[in-house]
């Protein structure tokens, strides 16, 4: 298993963003508690699928590296919008360890269930099972501001997908708490960073090259 570094490294190539904003948004995730912490030598964190997780959270979810251990926390907040995500969430695609997933679980939740399910789990197991001529088709989507995720399959050998969606918590009125990029109504702090909202998504290329990074047999 890997250490911070390696993490690091492989989340800066894999998504393009620059290794020293990575560091920086890693550094901010460990002052806030957000990732396993060790000493040196064999003493070292080595990082988990939760470690992986938050810090690709922090990176697609995040408009500035200051803003990193707030989104991770935001998203952390999330729960399944069953409105729009797919009848039996991840039960189609039958991947065993994602559709064990309880119903009330969050973005990062989903996240790291599919990074271990792609390292060491049943997603690892169905791809060694085709000798690497298959590869699932993963999207995985984040707004920088608003709170909304998604986890979305295709390409599976049984030919179905399965797409998750995340928002948070809806208030006591029923409507969604800043869940939806589509909002009307800005606070005085949203206005003060400005009115440009983004989604960033990173696919199956990120999600492999983590979940081969944490392999327990590299």
């Amino acid at each position: 298993m890997a250490g911070p570094a390696e993490l690091v490294e492989a989340l800066s190539k894999a998504t393009g963003v620059a290794k020293a904003t990575v560091v920086d948004i890693d550094r901010r995730l460990v002052t806030a508690g957000l990732r396993t912490k060790g000493g040196r030598g064999l003493s070292a964190a080595r990082m988990t699928a939760l470690d992986a997780a938050r810090l690709l959270t922090a990176i697609i979810g995040s408009p500035q590296a200051n803003a990193s251990a707030e989104a991770v926390n935001r998203y952390s907040e999330t729960h399944v919008d069953r409105w729009r995500s797919s009848d039996g969430l991840f039960g189609a695609i039958e991947v065993n360890d994602l559709a064990a997933l309880p119903v009330r679980h969050s973005f990062v939740d989903g996240l790291a269930a599919l990074i271990a399910s792609a390292s060491n789990g049943a997603l690892a197991a169905m791809t060694a099972a085709s000798r690497k001529v298959w590869l699932p088709h993963i999207e995985v989507y984040a707004f920088t501001r608003a709170t909304y995720g998604r986890i979305r399959f295709s390409g599976m050998p049984n030919g179905k997908a399965a797409s998750v969606e995340y928002i948070l918590a809806r208030t006591p009125s029923g409507s969604a708490e800043r869940n939806a990029p589509s909002r009307k109504k800005d606070t005085a702090a949203d206005t003060a960073q400005g009115d440009l909202e983004q989604s960033r998504r990173v696919t199956e290329r990120t999600i492999l090259a983590v979940a081969e990074l944490l392999r327990e047999d590299t």
